[in-house]
């Protein structure tokens, strides 16, 4: 009776670690990201998969019920493609979104408008893309609904293959045209 007592401990406890990792594996593939979409009750939200990649979708009160799945808007491709999901932001005003994914390790932004991805509508004046190819970028934020703010440790001004920044520097992105400057803040003392 005690052995069988402890091959049922042994047994449970196998279990519960078998469905602890298989949590785990869950979260590393299924972290639902949201932001607030402005001027909306809604969010944007995307959630990782392993067998479809990122999978879009809207949720909130709205015309079309409490959630509704964008099915032609994808960052990644299915599940087996070369590229990762990174982050994304939505502009304060609502009119664009910037995604970063990474295709074999290397950093991409690009860029959508909200409203061809809301109405699943074709995107008639492609935005601009930024590769940083080595190196690494991130969304420091937006300063308004055209002007974004990335961080990069490559000189994305002056771009040239490998000329690494000795640390990281911010950028300026002007969007629709997709300008990109320094982001230079000028510090005046007071006596």
């Amino acid at each position: 009776m005690r052995t069988f007592a402890l091959a049922c401990i042994f047994a449970t406890t196998l279990v519960g670690c078998a469905n602890l990792s298989e949590h785990t594996t869950q979260a590393l593939y299924n972290p639902l990201q949201c932001q607030s979409i402005p001027g909306s009750d809604e969010q944007l939200c995307v959630a990782i998969t392993r067998n479809r990649g990122d999978v879009w979708l809207v949720s909130g009160n709205s015309a079309y019920g409490e959630t509704r799945l964008l099915e032609s808007f994808s960052c990644m491709g299915g599940g087996n493609s070369a590229a990762s999901f990174g982050e994304f932001s939505i502009s304060p005003g609502g009119t664009y979104l910037a995604v970063v994914i990474a295709e074999e390790g290397h950093p991409f932004l690009f860029f959508r408008r909200m409203n061809t991805i809301l109405n699943e509508t074709e995107e008639t004046d492609p935005l601009p893309s930024i590769p940083v190819y080595p190196g690494g970028l991130t969304i420091q934020g937006w300063r308004t609904d055209n002007l974004l703010i990335i961080s990069s440790d490559q000189d994305l001004a002056h771009y040239r293959h490998g000329a690494a920044l000795q640390a990281s520097q911010d950028y300026r992105v002007y969007l629709p045209e997709g300008t990109l400057s320094e982001d230079v803040t000028i510090k005046i003392r007071k006596p």
